[in-house]
């Protein structure tokens, strides 16, 4: 395998890399998403500018379910709003792997929709080790800048603590390449 030399300062190092990158296989990309105009962006520009018909996709769908802490349960949620809350949050999510599994299908995509309750980042990196994947494309959540640092960033998160890599497509850019 033929490698690249790279010089920096002082120090001499050498750099182990294929000179040509040939997967036939296809590559394995996870795409998470949500109901958000942003997930269906990061979708369709991995669908304009990525896609090859060898590779596997796995949508990525993760609900993040809200636990109240003991001391707060009994003013958090009455038992039928909790109730009613997650079965708003099964039918959201039943609706978005409808939807995903039918945009695959439209684009002749050969892949999966995920469904995984946890925290989002944590499960986009479970989902890309588990899955072997070689590259996560994900939208932005579109967060303010106050909102962004009190929660902080999936995208973020994901970029910081994966093995793999990311394109982050922002909102803008769906009228830039759509």
């Amino acid at each position: 395998m033929g490698g690249w030399q790279s010089t920096s300062g002082s120090a001499n190092k050498t750099v182990n890399m294929p000179l040509e990158y040939n997967n036939n296989d296809g590559d394995t990309v996870i795409i998470p998403v949500d109901a958000s105009q942003q997930a269906e962006a990061a979708f369709l520009w991995y669908v304009n500018h990525v896609h090859r018909p060898e590779n596997t996709v796995r949508i990525l769908h993760c609900q993040e379910v809200v636990q109240s802490t003991p001391m707060l349960a009994e003013h958090a949620f009455r038992t039928d709003s909790w109730v009613d809350l997650m079965e708003r949050a099964r039918e959201q999510g039943q609706n978005i792997i409808s939807k995903y599994d039918k945009k695959l299908e439209e684009h002749n995509i050969k892949g999966s929709v995920i469904f995984e309750v946890g925290k989002p980042g944590e499960t986009v990196i479970d989902a890309a080790e588990k899955n072997r994947a070689t590259m996560i494309v994900m939208g932005t959540r579109g967060f303010g800048l106050v909102r962004r640092t009190i929660l902080g960033s999936v995208s973020e998160y994901v970029i910081h603590h994966t093995k793999v890599p990311v394109t982050v497509v922002p909102k803008e850019t769906q009228s830039w390449f759509f």
